[in-house]
């Protein structure tokens, strides 16, 4: 292994160890990484996207500039300058993107990035069934909910965020980590989607983060309800609604 660098505390050290597992074969060995972001990385002009998890962004386009987005480029930086790097790719993307696992290799042992980056809270998890692998999805549910229990990186906030409301909404919140209160009007499930909706916002979930994390809660029970959401404040392209993309129950706290 790699040296270790002193700029990241020992509790990532411990966190990586966690991801432990038999290192089967694999294509190549990746050299010369150029990181994106916390999720992306490119190797000679060739992009790699990392499966199973999203990163906050850090330039905007159809999503705002995120809260640890930095922080989770950073990581991945520290991560392919201090191990040997190789991958599983399951597809390529519309983009010509590899979509990949992206594993450090240590002798016989490999450590999954997308689940440590996410046990620090720099990651959260986005799943597709045709690309998924059921053992390292399992880890990055996991480390997610781990995440939420020790409040790291994103859930650091999770007792202190700003609660917004219909009242004091404004674009400045767009792009911030808070609670978004909302009377919620009706709840819908179209496209593999849930779909929580109000007057002023919505908030959605995809199904694959619903099948792995949310364990059959009913949704259509926060109908009527005032409920609080948490998590980075987005705006919908198509329907100009401020709107969350949420990942798990935890995330959720009915007001009356």
């Amino acid at each position: 292994m790699k040296r270790i660098l002193s700029s990241f505390p020992i509790f990532i050290i411990i966190v990586l160890v966690l991801y432990l597992s038999s290192c089967a074969p694999q294509q190549e060995i990746l050299k010369n990484v150029e990181v994106v972001d916390g999720d992306t990385v490119k190797v000679y002009g060739q992009s790699y996207r990392l499966i199973g998890i999203d990163t906050p962004e850090i330039h905007s386009g159809d999503k705002p500039v995120g809260e640890y987005g930095t922080d989770a480029k950073n990581y991945l930086i520290w991560f392919a300058n201090n191990f040997e790097l190789t991958y599983e790719q399951k597809g390529t993307d519309s983009y010509g993107r590899k979509l990949v696992y992206l594993f450090a290799v240590d002798g016989d042992k490999k450590y999954l990035y997308e689940a440590s980056v996410t046990e620090i809270g720099y990651a959260r998890p986005l799943m597709y069934d045709d690309t998924s692998v059921p053992n390292y999805t399992k880890q990055i549910v996991d480390a997610y909910k781990r995440a939420y229990e020790n409040r790291k990186g994103i859930f650091s906030k999770y007792d202190t965020a700003p609660v917004v409301t219909r009242a004091n909404i404004t674009n400045s919140y767009v792009g911030k980590i808070i609670w978004l209160e909302m009377d919620v009007s009706n709840v819908r499930y179209s496209n593999y989607t849930y779909y929580i909706e109000s007057d002023f916002a919505l908030v959605k979930i995809r199904y694959e983060e619903y099948k792995h994390l949310f364990e059959s809660y009913n949704l259509y029970g926060l109908k009527g309800r005032k409920v609080r959401f948490y998590g980075e404040l987005w705006t919908d392209t198509s329907t100009s609604k401020y709107m969350i993309m949420l990942r798990a129950p935890f995330e959720i706290k009915i007001v009356n």
